[in-house]
């Protein structure tokens, strides 16, 4: 029974890899790219809250796969830390053969070989900063194995705290909006805290967890447009912002609180090469990307319907793709 329960939940998980990728790649969208400004809520309000709208959604996208991560534990083994590598090459090699295979660039052997060993030097923040969590993972293990449920509280409570002082508002290096290493500590252990936590809170029904999400994206809508209409230059919207911190963790009880009995095959198959949508519009993909961007916001009626219809599309393409990423290696640990 137990064993039936936790397999449950890893699946409702395994759904929330989808949904952050998918807002992942509209975070990355030239729809999103019509950046908020405190000027846009005099010139244009319906447009500034539909952006705002969008925002308290999309910034939840990146942290939901470290919560996951902390949830699950990062169990350290070479093979793993291999396999995230080999994925990162993989399709840093298939991205360059592919648009240089449409024409968008000339091959170049130097410019091929750092595409394929950009954790080495970046290309995209989210590599080496998971890459640098996966290396200490051992340490935080250990910690969240050793303390009960009261410190692990304190602990993660301590650690945003610090994060929402030095980081949001004061805006120090080391947490950088949320873009480093650092954050993803404190995001793994918020996903620890999650597994260890028997606080009714967070035991709530679907219903109840989304309408936390929502309803604190709407104090964030509301907190964004007032602050604008005063002139103040301040991001309510940043992978570190507490109010993203409650969001994401109420995105990510909505999933496990959810009761799925079809369809596991399906999230399985797309969720475990969620990470490849990261990776496929990452490097020259980009430009792939965003030239379908482009074209439907210069071309379709309501372009914001059909860029989600794209999104979709370009994710279920990029999943089915990864799975020649799998089965080579499987060939190569085999």
């Amino acid at each position: 029974m137990v064993k039936t329960l936790a397999k449950k939940r890893q699946v409702n998980i395994e759904l929330l890899r989808i949904i952050a990728m998918l807002l992942v790649l509209l975070n990355h969208s030239t729809w999103n790219a019509h950046y908020f400004n405190i000027g846009m809520v005099h010139t244009d309000l319906l447009k500034s809250i539909g952006v705002l709208e969008v925002y308290s959604w999309i910034f939840v996208c990146v942290p939901c796969f470290v919560v996951i991560s902390g949830y699950f534990g990062i169990h350290w083994k070479w093979k793993g830390l291999f396999n995230y590598l080999f994925q990162i090459g993989f399709w840093g090699g298939i991205v360059y053969l592919i648009t240089w295979g449409l024409g968008l660039h000339d091959f170049h052997v130097l410019t091929f070989i750092k595409n394929m060993t950009c954790f080495l030097y970046g290309v995209n923040w989210f590599f080496y900063a998971y890459f640098g969590l996966y290396m200490f993972a051992p340490v935080l293990n250990a910690f969240i194995e050793k303390v009960d449920e009261r410190q692990m509280m304190w602990m993660t409570l301590a650690f945003f705290a610090f994060q929402t002082v030095f980081g949001w508002i004061l805006k120090q290096n080391e947490f950088y909006y949320g873009l480093t290493f650092t954050s993803l500590i404190g995001w793994y252990l918020l996903g620890a805290f999650l597994r260890k936590s028997t606080w009714k809170g967070f035991h709530l029904k679907p219903w109840q967890n989304m309408a936390v999400f929502l309803g604190v994206g709407q104090i964030c809508v509301g907190i964004a447009l007032v602050a604008a209409f005063l002139g103040i230059e301040k991001g309510t919207y940043s992978y570190i912002s507490p109010l993203q911190v409650i969001q994401t963790a109420y995105l990510f009880l909505f999933c496990r609180s959810l009761k799925i009995t079809k369809g596991e095959k399906v999230i399985t198959f797309f969720a475990s090469s969620a990470f490849a949508g990261l990776l496929a519009h990452s490097w020259e993909g980009g430009e792939v990307y965003g030239l379908g961007m482009k074209w439907i916001s210069c071309n379709l009626p309501a372009p914001f319907v059909f860029s989600i219809m794209y999104i979709c599309l370009f994710f279920a393409i990029v999943c089915c793709l990864d799975k020649i990423r799998l089965w080579c290696w499987k060939r190569v640990v085999l």
